[in-house]
């Protein structure tokens, strides 16, 4: 589903909530939520939906339920919401601490009551995520239990004291208050890489630019900070609060400090900024001013100073553009390329490689399509060759286990495999002298099971499975470079949550890949006794859907082309699958694995 249907579907999902007997936390079909009619909204910030205030004389239980109302649906200050508090508990509340987000139709039940002071106890729900304030949002998996503690004063209505940190939203309310979008950012000095956020579903699209303009000058998340930079000025900000859109063009008003910038780190700002606002409905380019006058950015239109939004150089794109779609594969340990036909066969590789010379078992290819790696020797041998000649050069030997190779947009070819009986992790760097080894002793890969990695196309990110127990986990580590290829680090591990109760549980993990910017698809299954089959993940695990069955009950490997989010499915007996958009559809057989450049 994509993100304008799943915008959708929550539309009609919360609609359908404020007029039937069902809802969050049992909210009546008459009362406190109303759908206003006819009238502007009196927020132009926020969808027309009203809460109304305390209701004088309620009970403990109702006051409870009329603020779980009051947090899930969004409101610029929460000023209603803090009307359920007591003075020094709205005092102390803030709604930007975070969000929690539970499905279900939680209970409130009122267990206690004194003159002054009274508990209600909130479960039956299930909290299934949350927002932390840089907004990121991680999938959890959770009973929600909560207790309130009322109280009143000299006879007066009840309050809470002691409300839970930041909102409680509703699912249902999330899918429709809150919108994804990307803060884009720099890596190794050369691309963008996207960072994922929500923020809420605002309508005009002004606002919403101006909001992602604040969120991209306070930087990146937590956990993407020591792997990406920014061209912007760490002290920059908004000379002029509101980003304003006029005939698509975004008007960004910036303080003086970028002045300075030599023309390189402009472009690499324009290409933030203008990545970032292009999420924006109807914006089609970017103007940034400083002191009221516009600021002149490499490649921007030279009467305007505009910056369109095509203007940026494809070669910062999160993804990068491969020289070449081909696709190449392994056949009975020779090396070949598939031609491009409606009838696909294969033609072998210049040199050795394409005789079957070196019985290749994994396989990968630059995104220049200039060069290849592989592992050979049941997978104890690392060879990189250029895929003109197909002539080797030993990289690695005397290790078990290796896994597929990949190749970074930077040319670097990274593997994991086994040495001195522990599992390790080598990167390659091109020199003038054919590679560099460098082993990489990282926590995420260091006395771990790792069963298959993917780095992002960025080059920032990786992917990886750990078997655990029996059962396969997924998540992503960051890749930090500092310049110097002896002192990359990848580390904090993220776990991303694939078995999550209210959705088909994914415990067994064959293969990953990242199938564009921000998502992966992934081979899985709830359990080994059924058929693994593709899922489409996003990085935070916010929404995990089925991606299509192939005809396959052993699917073993994928190969992706993010650009075109093509995918090929590799099956242990030597069938393929082949992905065009809606189906999977039988390709080439006999075929050990598959690579695209990239």
């Amino acid at each position: 589903m994509s993100r304008a249907q799943r915008h959708i579907a929550g539309i009609f999902i919360l609609l359908v909530s404020l007029v039937g007997t069902a809802g969050c936390v049992s909210i009546p079909t008459t009362g406190p939520i109303e759908k206003v009619e006819g009238q502007q909204p009196p927020c132009q910030n926020c969808v027309n939906v009203q809460v109304a205030p305390p209701a004088p004389g309620a009970e403990p239980k109702e006051i409870v339920e009329g603020y779980l109302r009051a947090t899930s649906n969004y409101r610029p200050n929460y000023s209603v919401a803090r009307q359920f508090l007591t003075p020094m508990a709205a005092e102390k509340w803030s709604p930007d601490i975070g969000v929690s987000i539970y499905r279900g139709s939680p209970k409130a039940t009122q267990v206690d009551q004194a003159a002054v002071t009274s508990t209600v106890n909130l479960d039956k729900g299930w909290l299934v995520g949350s927002l932390s304030p840089d907004r990121t949002y991680a999938a959890g998996d959770r009973e929600l239990k909560i207790n309130f503690h009322l109280s009143r004063e000299n006879g007066g209505e009840w309050r809470i004291e002691n409300p839970p940190p930041g909102l409680m939203v509703a699912e249902v309310s999330f899918n429709f208050f809150y919108q994804p979008y990307n803060l884009y950012f720099v890596g190794n000095g050369k691309s963008l890489v996207p960072d994922p956020i929500y923020l809420p579903a605002l309508i005009n699209p002004a606002n919403v630019a101006s909001a992602l303009m604040k969120a991209l000058l306070k930087g990146p998340s937590g956990w993407l900070k020591p792997a990406v930079s920014s061209a912007i000025p760490p002290n920059t900000s908004l000379s002029v609060e509101s980003v304003t859109i006029t005939d698509g063009i975004a008007e960004v008003s910036l303080s003086d400090s970028v002045l300075a910038l030599p023309d390189p780190q402009r472009s690499l700002l324009a290409a933030q900024v203008v990545y970032t606002l292009r999420q924006v409905g109807g914006v089609k380019g970017v103007l940034i001013k400083v002191n009221q006058q516009p600021y002149r950015v490499p490649g921007s239109d030279p009467h305007t100073l505009a910056i369109l939004t095509d203007a940026i150089p494809r070669d910062v794109d999160p993804i990068p553009s491969v020289a070449d779609k081909q696709l190449y594969a392994v056949q009975d340990g020779a090396i070949k390329k598939i031609n491009k036909s409606d009838s696909p066969g294969l033609s072998a590789l210049n040199g050795p490689l394409g005789h079957g010379a070196y019985l290749a078992d994994a396989l990968a290819v630059s995104v220049t399509n200039a060069d290849l790696a592989f592992t050979a020797n049941g997978r104890k041998t690392l060879y990189g060759a250029p895929t003109a000649t197909g002539q080797p050069a030993l990289l690695l030997k005397g290790a078990t286990d290796l896994l597929r190779p990949q190749f970074t947009r930077y040319g670097e070819i990274w593997d994991i495999g086994r040495q001195g009986g522990k599992q390790r992790l080598w990167m390659f760097a091109a020199d003038e002298k054919g590679y560099k080894k460098v082993e990489i002793d990282s926590p995420v890969v260091r006395d771990q099971n790792v069963t298959a990695f993917k780095i992002s196309p960025d080059g920032t990110r990786m992917a990886l499975v750990r078997s655990t127990r029996g059962a396969s986990e997924l998540g992503l580590a960051r890749i930090i470079r500092s310049g110097d290829v002896n002192k990359i680090t990848v580390d904090n591990w993220r776990r991303l949550n694939t078995t999550q109760t209210m959705m088909l549980p994914i415990r067994i993990i064959k293969d990953v890949a990242w199938i564009d910017a921000t998502e992966l698809l992934l081979l899985g299954a709830p359990d080994p006794d059924t058929a693994v089959a593709p899922f489409r993940v996003v990085e935070d695990a916010s929404r995990i859907t089925p991606q299509g069955e192939p005809e396959t009950r052993d699917a073993a490997a994928l190969a992706v082309l993010p650009g075109t989010q093509t995918a090929v499915i590799v099956g242990r007996d030597g069938r393929t699958w082949k992905y065009d958009g809606n189906q999977w559809t039988h390709f080439v057989d006999k075929i050990r694995a598959i690579a695209y450049p990239g």
